[in-house]
């Protein structure tokens, strides 16, 4: 290969780009209801954590984060995992916005140069 990019190798690239992000919106859809399950799953076990314990409110709230860390973790994990996607869906379509303006200028350096696809 000479380094020189075609119009079919820009092509090929922006069909692998849309396939990614059709990847990736799929993965952002189940990390979103994972995420959301998750953290319903924590608010309840922090609200029954809470009205199951004794002594004052403070001490109530101390036990009841205690109790639910794991439950905490788990959707402060799924969250960053979505936000994660986002960053990546981000970037995908910032390639594929680079990858029509490669191509835009491809077609026209051929089409000044005279020569057909």
């Amino acid at each position: 290969m000479n380094g020189q990019l075609t119009p079919n190798m820009v092509a090929g690239q922006l069909a692998q780009l849309a396939r990614d992000l059709d990847v990736t919106v799929e993965q952002m859809k189940t990390a979103e209801i994972d995420h959301v399950e998750k953290r319903a799953a924590f608010d309840l076990a922090f609200s029954r954590a809470f009205l199951s314990g004794d002594g004052s409110v403070d001490a109530r709230k101390h036990a009841a984060v205690e109790k639910t860390h794991d439950a905490r973790m788990a959707a402060d994990v799924a969250d960053a995992l979505v936000r994660h996607l986002r960053r990546r869906l981000d970037a995908l379509k910032v390639r594929i916005d680079v990858g029509r303006s490669v191509g835009a200028a491809l077609r026209t350096e051929i089409s000044l140069a005279g020569v057909s696809d």
